[in-house]
This record gives C-alpha cells, structure tokens and sequence, in this order.
C-alpha cells in the first residue's frame, strides 16, 4: 500500500506539472537577470560559497604547516646598529660638523652614515648599514656596515682628508665562537611572496664542517605575537644533510604575527643524527630583505 501510494506521488501528471513550473521559473529568472533576482542569486552565492572554501583551505594550509599562534619559545629583543644615526641629535657637534663638510658629503652621497667614534690618531669613523646581516658563529646575527668613512681631523676638528672604505675592504671581524652547533644558520630573510601583502620567509641551515650528519630537522621561529613552524622535508634518514651541505624552507606568515628590522628573535632547532641522537638548541635571528 505505501509503495502504491509512493507511485501516485511521483506519476506522470505531477512530474508534468513540476516541469512545467520550473519552465516558468527560469523563463521568469530570465526577464529579471541583472536585477538582483533569478540566476543572479545563485551566481553570488556561488561565488560566496567560492569564497568560504578558499577561506577554509587557506587556514587548514596554515594549521598542517605549523603555525602556533601565541607560542613563545624565548624572548623578543629589540636591537640597533652600532654607533649614533646620523639624525640623532645626540651625536657630538664636531662629527655633525664633518658630516655637513662637503668632502664627507660628496662620499656619503646623501645615505645615513652613523658615528661610531674618534680615535686617538684624530680619526672620526662613520659607517653605513644597509640590513645586511651574518652569522659568523652560526647562532646569532652580527650586522655589518655596508661601507665606512674615515676622517681625518686637526686638533680644532676641521676636516684634512676623507676616504671611503667598503664591506669588501673592512672584512669580517674575528668573532670569539662558544662551542659549535649541530647546524648554522645561514640566513633568515624576507622572500618575495606569492600572496600580494601577505609576507614569507625563508631559513636556510647548514651543517659545519666538521659536523655529523643530520637525517631530521625542524626549525621553530618565534615572532611577534606567536611562532611558526619551518619544515625541512628533503632531509631525511635515506637522504641526510651533510657538511658542508644547506637546506632552505620558506613558510607564509599569517597576519597575527609579525616581525620588524631591528629585533632579534628565538628559533629553537631540533632533529635527530644519522644515528638516531636527538638535538635541540636555542639560536637568535634577524630578519634581512626587510622592506624599507
């Protein structure tokens, strides 16, 4: 009886008639399209739907790369360049004085050079940073001065000479290294991103040489506002990073987190040797490429 009554529903007339007012519908969509009625709904609302899931996979890209949102690992410090900006007024007046004389000014070609000092010889030393960073001792970053000016002073401080040294003519100084880490930090830098406004950033590690090698490592950064998680996914047991081989993992940052050009921040790396001995230990960053 029921399955009779289920025929009667679903017989021809009735599916007739519910053709014949879809025909209508559409043909009555039709005449108002473009004034927010009948197919125009359902194309916002596709788009919207559109939406939601690109929303949706954007944040499950997120949550399976690592991101830990409110997780410190270490403290934030904020961090300057040696020496006094050339705007700041608390620079001595007799350096602010070579700095106006026109034999600097035609060597500093109107960039900020900061004033590091005066040496017994009469000898005022000025140098440039243009973000440039290294980690001489693989764990913490030392910015270098892209270039320096030394002048030459007689004793009422009027300029007699001034010559421009550059980065490739200072060196690197001799840094005093505590003992060496399963992997040094090459660089952590801001890379251009796929995403307009939404930034990225690459590390990159080595291995010393001299140093084993290593089948896994997991880098995680603290930022401003929490920490995110960089994966290094072609080191593995059957493939190890060996010295004095480097490995890269760039990650996007969401925009709850963020990071500035004069902080240097906590990464805490981890992994296990070819062996199977686990490591884990605390290094400190500073962002370069950051846009000015």
């Amino acid at each position: 009886m029921a399955r009779k009554a289920f025929q009667i529903l679903a017989g021809p007339d009735l599916s007739a008639d519910l053709g014949a007012e879809r025909e209508r519908a559409l043909a009555k969509g039709s005449d108002k399209w473009g004034q927010g009625g009948g197919p125009r709904i359902r194309v916002e609302i596709i788009l919207a739907a559109l939406v939601a899931v690109s929303v949706i996979g954007v944040y499950l890209y997120f949550q399976s790369n690592g991101l830990n949102s409110g997780v410190q690992i270490g403290e934030v410090t904020t961090i300057s360049t040696t020496g006094i900006r050339c705007d700041d007024s608390s620079m001595p007046q007799a350096a602010q004085a070579v700095e106006q004389d026109p034999a600097f000014a035609s060597l500093s070609n109107g960039l900020c050079y900061n004033y590091l000092g005066e040496s017994q010889a009469s000898t005022m030393t000025f140098a440039y940073y243009n973000g440039t960073i290294s980690y001489p001792c693989g764990d913490s970053p030392l910015q270098l001065p892209a270039s320096e000016i030394l002048v030459n002073v007689t004793g009422s401080q009027r300029v007699l000479s001034a010559r421009l040294v550059s980065q490739s003519q200072l060196g690197y100084p001799h840094e005093s290294c505590g003992p060496s880490v399963p992997l040094e930090v090459v660089s952590v830098a801001d890379v251009e991103s796929t995403i307009p406004a939404v930034p990225q950033l690459n590390v990159t590690l080595t291995v010393p040489l001299g140093g084993s090698p290593v089948a896994t490592v997991k880098a995680v950064l603290a930022l401003d506002g929490g920490s995110q998680t960089f994966r290094f996914g072609s080191v593995t047991s059957g493939s190890p990073l060996r010295p004095p081989g480097y490995v890269s993992s760039t990650e996007i940052i969401l925009s709850n987190l963020s990071f500035n050009a004069d902080e240097v921040y906590p990464m805490a790396i981890s992994g296990t040797f070819v062996n199977g001995q686990a490591f884990s230990f605390l290094v400190h960053v500073e962002v370069a490429n950051f846009p000015g």
